[in-house]
């Protein structure tokens, strides 16, 4: 029963997390650069700022799925928090892949590299759901350290971000 709410949970919040995400590149400049709104949308264009357009609606879902139905699923925190970093980890690996054989970005291909982003997101965390893979008890607090951590990675790094690749905003 709670896991056919995780499935369906999972294609809705795949479709809110899309639109969510498509709102969110906005928000910075519609607020008139506003520093709260910074921490959680984008700031530029950057691949690492754009990885807030998945990681923050997808948490905001995760966690309230969480109090909706989640805790009564065994690892639900953990297996969306492990989905959220594998969606995070393929949107950049697979821009750095296709604008170094391309020589530049494209906007389609990114916009596509987001969805596909968010399908991998709730697909893994699906699985891993459904096959019960994180039912360890201790894994809800390590999800919550991850979040807290990942979180403030986001905030941080915003204002002061290193010279790399990762950060550079694409000419």
């Amino acid at each position: 029963m709670h896991k056919d709410k995780a499935f369906w949970g999972s294609v809705a919040g795949f479709f809110i997390v899309c639109i969510a995400g498509a709102v969110c590149h906005y928000v910075y400049e519609l607020t008139g650069r506003n520093i709260i709104s910074g921490m959680f949308t984008p700031v530029n264009e950057s691949i690492w700022e754009h990885l807030k357009l998945l990681y923050f609606p997808y948490i905001i879902y995760a966690l309230t799925e969480c109090f909706i139905y989640g805790r009564k699923i065994k690892g639900f925190l953990f297996s969306r928090t492990v989905g959220v970093i594998c969606g995070m980890i393929f949107m950049p690996v697979m821009f750095f892949l296709y604008t170094s054989v391309t020589g530049r970005s494209f906007v389609f291909i990114d916009i596509l590299l987001f969805i596909i982003s968010a399908v991998i997101s709730f697909a893994v965390s699906l699985d891993r759901i459904l096959k019960e893979r994180d039912a360890f008890s201790k894994r809800s607090f390590a999800a919550v350290i991850i979040i807290i951590s990942v979180t403030l990675l986001f905030f941080g790094l915003t204002f002061y971000p290193p010279s790399t690749r990762l950060f550079a905003v694409p000419a």
